[in-house]
């Protein structure tokens, strides 16, 4: 009788700390309530049969076809060569139906979340008497997703939905904190403006390392982790001018990630100050990594006549979502007024549990 197998993994929010976590600074970031879905069943073939239900499209991958050139972004293989590496093999062909509810190519990680679920079912397919940590999950994926193809990102994305819930990540280490979501309603507002997210990545990354290049030539003592944004004043004059924005992004983004975390981990979290720290985070995207088009702040103005505490775009930017710290009182109001301005969609979330199940 054949076997079925399910698997999921959640949509990702960054609050605090984008266009950080590949400088190796830490971000603030969590798992929503959207997801995309994953089921298995055993078939007697040697062969993955991969049917994306909500694209209309279907892959094959043969069990012995390892050694195949992956095409960009083919997560699946790539999947399952990080783990053939570890000594986990598909011995049994299955029939694998994917479906979600994550807005594609949006900025909450559909991509990531496709990879963190595919490697939680190959284990399941691979290895179903063996347990595996949610650390040791998230590296996976984080090598599935970036490294096997030299894509610019960092780990946030996949350390987030493997691990799950809110949470404070070392990018360096992968080393993480628990935090409390204490805010009262969250929406993501998909915009429906496409985004460019390799492009946008590679060229915000390129100017923040080579300007972080250019301080430690003159300056080699200089620790980008300990920076705070004195050192930029300091630092500033080293660099040419197109280099500046990027640079100034860097130390500040970092800054304000700590002052988020102090006032989350505070036992009398004020979030009209989460939400300050929010906007001015935006307030730095939009103005030196310029990632957000002026369609987008023209919806941002809106939601703050209709609502919103604190937003921000999500991702790398260049359109698609972002987030906005409401009230319940004021959440439908702020939903409808989005949708009457024409937004693709903008629906209310909750953070996830640590457990992805």
């Amino acid at each position: 009788m054949a076997s079925s197998l399910f698997e999921k993994a959640a949509a990702r929010i960054c609050f605090f700390g984008d266009h950080q976590d590949y400088l190796g600074l830490p971000v603030i970031a969590a798992t929503i309530d959207r997801y995309i879905y994953m089921e298995a069943t055993s078939i007697d073939e040697p062969i993955l049969h991969i049917d994306l239900l909500d694209e209309g499209k279907s892959e094959k991958i043969l069990l012995n076809d390892s050694d195949k050139p992956l095409a960009a972004r083919d997560y699946f293989r790539s999947a399952i060569r990080v783990l053939a590496r570890e000594g986990i093999e598909l011995t049994q062909g299955y029939s694998v139906k994917v479906w979600g509810d994550i807005p594609i190519q949006a900025g909450l990680s559909s991509s990531s979340a496709l990879v963190v679920a595919w490697i939680r079912l190959l284990l399941k397919m691979a290895a179903p008497q063996r347990q595996f940590s949610p650390e040791k999950i998230a590296h996976w994926s984080y090598s599935a997703e970036v490294l096997e193809f030299n894509e610019p990102g960092g780990l946030m994305d996949q350390y987030t939905i493997a691990l799950g819930g809110l949470l404070y990540i070392d990018t360096r280490s992968g080393n993480y904190q628990r935090l409390e979501a204490v805010w009262d309603s969250v929406v993501v507002v998909d915009s429906g403006i496409e985004k460019n997210t390799l492009h946008m990545l590679a060229t915000a990354k390129s100017s923040a390392l080579e300007a972080l290049a250019l301080v430690k030539e003159k300056q080699p003592e200089f620790q980008l982790e300990n920076a705070t944004p004195a050192d930029y004043e300091r630092t500033v004059n080293e660099l040419p001018k197109q280099l500046q924005p990027y640079w100034y992004a860097a130390l500040h983004n970092h800054h304000i990630t700590q002052e988020a975390l102090a006032e989350l981990k505070s036992p009398t979290t004020d979030l009209s100050r989460i939400a300050h720290w929010m906007n001015a985070h935006q307030h730095i995207l939009q103005s030196d990594i310029k990632n957000t088009p002026k369609a987008m702040i023209d919806l941002m103005q809106l939601a703050l006549e209709h609502g919103a505490k604190g937003m921000k775009i999500v991702g790398s930017g260049g359109g698609g979502c972002f987030v906005v710290l409401t009230t319940k009182a004021k959440e439908q109001q702020l939903i409808n007024a989005l949708k009457r301005a024409g937004v693709k969609d903008a629906f209310p979330v909750n953070i996830t549990s640590p457990s992805h199940a």
